[in-house]
Parts: C-alpha cells; structure tokens; sequence
C-alpha cells in the first residue's frame, strides 16, 4: 500500500488484484472508515475497467462513459472479479479515469486498478503535505507529489442501472448497506 498525488489530493492506493482476497478491507482498517463505505478505483482505460465492471450497452450511456477521462466517478455493476477482490459494494463498483495524462499513462502501463480514496483519517480532511502524511501514517510508502489544494469531492454518475434515469450524486448520498 502507497500513497501518491492525485488530481487535487493525495490517494491511499493498493492494488486489489495484489492483496490477500481475505484482507479486501485494509484500507478501510488504516483509515478507520466504516467497512460499508465504498472506495473509489483509478483506472488508466475503459479496457481496464471492463475486467471488473459491466460497462453500460444503452448507447446513451456508453456515450457518457467513453466522452473521456474527467474528474467524475462512475458507479458501475460489479463483474464476478471485483465481486470476489471485495472491490465492490451492493454489487457496484466505483471508477473514474483520471483526466490528468502522467496518472492515467502510469495506470495504463500498470495495467491494473489502483485504489484512490483519499489519504485520510476517515471524517477527517485529506491531508495535503508529505509531512502531513508522514504524522499520521509514518509507515507508509509516499509518493511526494507537493502540496495538493483539495476539493470537493468528485460527483458521482450512477450507470448501474438502464430501468431508471442517471443519478448524479456524491459519496455521502450512497447508501451504506
């Protein structure tokens, strides 16, 4: 487990296809979040993506998915992969292509998913400093990356489901079963 810079904040990221099956909640035990709360995954490609998730067939959806990487995270179904790696919550899995190219041509070349929840107690706000990092987590590996502003929160884009209208929200309105 590592963190490193992302779009506005550092990430705690893991590689889910690398961890024990049977420890699919180390993260949420580092931070201290809730085990229902559900984590985001960096991807570099859809190609990527499509491995643990089902991308939408419904062209006006599959639009929205292949307009290109921004800050926005889609909330996908779960294919039996993510399912088994414990990547995914109420059979959905959460991805965003990250817009910014060094981050999304690392993810490509890494060919897997990355964890990028924010680097943070949870309830607290992402730390922003390496020295900030090092305070509360002094043994984790750091990609320094400088100092990172913040910001809200990526919204969210529901393409689960074609039976009702696509949901913009964010991650406090998802449920937590």
């Amino acid at each position: 487990m590592a963190g490193f810079p992302v779009e506005y904040s550092y990430a705690l990221a893991e590689v889910p296809t690398a961890r024990d099956p049977k420890d699919s909640h180390r993260i949420h035990r580092l931070k201290g979040r809730p085990e229902t709360k559900p984590v985001l995954y960096l991807a570099g490609s859809l190609e990527i993506v499509s491995r643990f998730a089902f991308l939408p067939e419904e062209p006006s959806r599959r639009r929205i998915l292949e307009a290109g990487p921004r800050f926005l995270t889609f909330l996908l179904p779960a294919r039996p992969l993510a399912l088994a790696l414990g990547m995914a919550k109420c059979g959905k899995v959460a991805f965003r292509i990250p817009p910014e190219i060094c981050l999304r041509d690392f993810l490509v070349y890494l060919g897997e998913p990355l964890s990028g929840t924010s680097l943070n107690l949870s309830g607290s706000p992402p730390l922003r400093t390496a020295g900030e990092i090092r305070e509360v987590f002094p043994d984790l590996a750091l990609v320094d990356g400088g100092f990172r502003p913040g910001a809200p929160v990526s919204p969210i884009l529901d393409l689960s489901t074609h039976d009702r209208p696509i949901r913009r929200r964010s991650w406090r309105s998802l449920p937590l079963r």
